[in-house]
């Protein structure tokens, strides 16, 4: 047997909190060594176990350790040696912790007389002094210990090894100063410990008084929060080192003084509680050992469970639910140091605030060191953020809901954060369209056709699935809506119910749930549905069958595919256009460009745009920049001199051509005019109306107009204007159907709201 090994093989368990592989390890090497007669390894052993059952709690145990430690080195004649000292220590410490007073300070006497025959035993004569204190503390003898623990830290400070001892040392004289009402001074001795044990991987089982002692602080500051969080943070220290000891059960009872004087313990829901846990343990773990690697990391509580999306409640608590977080890393990352990550995480305390994490089967792998190509895969089905429609029709909301879900504690690339905002906001409107017509058109026919029709025939089980399939197709088609992903279904109705504008109808859905007025509740949100649609301008039909407002919804999606990939081109050739002046801001300002482009855009029918596509992809195959030469054509009411120079490169325009895009102009400067006299303060927002009052700097709406017919080709041209005579031939205005588009895409309900704020 190599006592060596032995050692290393039982601080390994200990740093892993492996405690009752650790006793159950040192019995056994005990027993080995006693049947091969090793008593020089029998009393290394009983010392170890005398610690380790004195810090857990077990105090008679501990004792009889120290006793069969004594009887060894007696049969062995060990005299006055620093193996007898180290010993008569333990012994002094187990009758301390067992409430047995007088016999410890019996041996203290007797160490004190060996120590003094030992003199370079400096490592030793530390350890008396802290331990001797300890003995004077459970005695109410405040001044002596704080008189041991000076002396104590003297020497460890002096030591090229000493910083735990150091630590340690101020912490006990902490505790001391604390009780002799020095709080500044403790404060000044504690600073040090703290910054020396926190971040620790694996952590020090001596940081828990030191926690604690900074707890005892606070309290004596009235500072009753920030004194539980230390206390809360120290239980879990002390229970992953020692178990629930005495230790633990006098820090409980300050914790529980604590929250008395702040009305109680705090109801928090899991995800605060995660947080917190990160703050106490994660990122101090991280700072210490990971620091060159921050700018890499993300941490944070995201993904599948109930406290991810807020939802969590007291049945939570029983699997997959406790104090955890996520490491987020990319793949080179995670090749350099992502099982060091892991077994760091590992390694952080069990339990926080009184709750321990129970893991399933099921819900492995949902907290620790993750990479992120990994959990996009998981909630999006590919390693990176979709990024084509088809990508994205692949997507399931309620996995969606999962990656957006949770907060981010600590992203300082903030890369990590950009990617769950684009998968909130990246969704292209097209795909949350068809989305929609498919919830919409399960809703119809489950809800408005397979229910009733179940209903007449009396088939109650196919009556009780349709209700079933309608009520979570109607819940679903809303969170589209509302531009939300819907959960999945145990939580899909909690959400619906926080919806904005359709939120009550998580209260008609419970009603129904109940047999309560089934065919009305149907009908009710069928309708709240269809008006939403319509509020959206997706469509303008009084349809509320959900069937029949699907296949508008599905075409209105196709729509805007086509318009999206014009906008797409337009926005490239838009970035290349050289300005007199030098770039615009314009420019630079995608969401304003896309909202001006949308608004008229999705104003179009299906021919029409399909036309215009057509001459966008033969004007990027001939080279041509159509935005180029909307803005030359522009020239020449805003710059006529500029226009002489450029006109040469520009398409020629036939008079054909010319006569049909000025007989299209007064109809829409008429809209125009219309419009501004109408909502005078958004059109005093937008260009000024005429060609005539156009400056070098201001061009106005008509000039635009004209310049952007005039590159549209003669067939887009006269789809164009058949497009502008349906419009006026069912009495509406372009200019407000646009405008109208556009201030509900900037988040107003409507244009008289829009005008109202101006």
């Amino acid at each position: 047997m190599d006592v060596r090994e032995i050692l290393e093989k039982i601080d390994e368990l200990l740093h892993q909190c492996r405690l009752d592989e650790a006793e159950e390890y040192m019995n056994s090497c005990l027993e080995t060594a006693h049947n091969e007669g090793r008593t020089d390894i029998e009393i290394t052993l009983y010392n170890e176990l005398a610690g380790f059952y004195r810090d857990c709690g077990k105090f008679e145990s501990s004792l009889n350790c120290c006793r069969c430690s004594e009887e060894l080195l007696d049969i062995i004649g060990e005299g006055e040696s620093p193996r007898r000292c180290a010993a008569l220590l333990n012994c002094a410490n187990a009758c301390r912790a067992s409430g047995k007073l007088d016999e410890a300070y019996g041996y203290y006497s007797k160490i004190w007389g060996m120590l003094a025959k030992l003199p370079d035993e400096e490592g030793l004569l530390s350890s008396y002094y802290n331990n001797l204190a300890l003995l004077h503390q459970e005695a109410g003898r405040w001044n002596d210990a704080a008189d041991c623990l000076e002396k104590a830290l003297d020497i460890a400070e002096r030591s090229p090894e000493g910083e735990i001892r150091t630590a340690i040392s101020r912490s006990n004289l902490a505790v001391c100063l604390i009780r002799l009402s020095e709080l500044d001074r403790a404060k000044t001795v504690l600073a040090p410990a703290m910054d020396i044990f926190k971040g620790r991987s694996p952590s020090d089982f001596h940081y828990s008084a030191a926690l604690a002692a900074m707890g005892d602080i606070l309290f004596s500051e009235e500072k009753y929060s920030e004194a539980a969080e230390y206390y809360e943070a120290a239980l879990s220290e002390i229970e992953l080192h020692m178990g629930r000891n005495n230790f633990f059960d006098t820090v409980s009872g300050n914790l529980a003084a604590a929250y008395d004087k702040i009305g109680g313990r705090p109801n928090i829901k899991g995800a605060e509680l995660c947080r917190r846990y990160f703050e106490a343990f994660g990122r101090p773990m991280l700072k210490r050992n990971f620091g060159e690697y921050l700018p890499k990391i993300a941490c944070g509580l995201a993904g599948e469970g109930s406290e991810c999306l807020g939802f969590d409640d007291e049945l939570s608590a029983d699997h997959d639910f406790g104090p955890s977080f996520v490491i987020w890393v990319d793949d080179e990352t995670y090749e350099k140091i992502g099982e060091e990550l892991q077994r760091a995480y590992d390694l952080l305390p069990k339990t926080f605030m009184g709750l321990k994490r129970l893991i399933t089967p099921h819900g492995e792998g949902r907290t620790g060191v993750m990479r992120i190509s990994d959990f996009l895969r998981k909630f999006t089905g590919f390693g990176h953020v979709p990024e084509s429609t088809e990508e994205w029709l692949c997507t399931d909301d309620f996995l969606l809901a999962c990656a957006i879900s949770g907060e981010v504690y600590m992203d300082f690339s903030g890369d990590f954060e950009d990617i769950r905002r684009r998968l909130k906001v990246g969704q292209p409107e097209a795909v949350r369209l068809k989305k929609l017509a498919q919830q919409l058109a399960l809703a119809g026919q489950s809800g408005q056709y397979n229910y009733t029709r179940a209903v007449k025939r009396g088939e109650n089980a196919a009556a009780f699935v349709a209700l079933g399939d309608f009520m979570q197709s109607a819940a679903r088609a809303a969170h589209i809506l509302c531009g939300k992903y819907a959960p999945y279904s145990k939580w899909l109705f909690k959400s619906t119910a926080l919806l904005p504008r359709l939120g009550s109808i998580a209260d008609i859905i419970g009603d129904i749930a109940e047999g309560k007025d089934v065919l009305n509740g149907i009908e009710r949100i069928c309708r709240m549905l269809g008006d939403e649609v319509r509020s959206q301008l997706i469509t303008d039909s009084s349809e509320d069958f959900l069937a029949q407002l699907a296949e508008e919804v599905s075409a209105f999606a196709d729509r805007v595919l086509i318009a999206e990939e014009i906008i797409s081109m337009e926005w490239k050739w838009f970035d290349k256009v050289q300005n007199e002046g030098g770039r615009a801001d314009c420019q630079d300002d995608w969401e304003t460009f896309s909202i001006m482009r949308r608004s008229q855009y999705y104003c179009w029918n299906e021919e029409l745009l399909r036309s215009l596509l057509l001459d966008f992809r033969a004007a990027a195959e001939d080279g041509r920049n159509p935005i180029r030469e909307k803005y030359g054509y522009m020239m020449q009411s805003t710059a006529p001199a500029r226009f002489e120079e450029v006109k040469a490169g520009l398409p020629d325009i036939s008079e054909e051509k010319a006569s049909l895009r000025d007989a299209i102009i007064p109809i829409q400067v008429g809209w125009m005019e219309e419009f501004a006299g109408k909502f005078p303060k958004l059109a005093a927002e937008a260009r000024v109306i005429h060609t005539y009052e156009d400056t070098p700097a201001y061009t106005s709406y008509e000039t635009y107009l004209r310049g952007e017919l005039s590159t549209y080709s003669d067939v887009t041209l006269k789809l164009y204007g058949g497009f502008i005579v349906s419009v006026n031939s069912l009495g509406k205005n372009l200019a407000e159907m646009i405008m109208e588009r556009s201030v509900k895409m900037y988040g107003y309900g409507s244009l008289a709201e829009a005008e109202e704020k101006q």
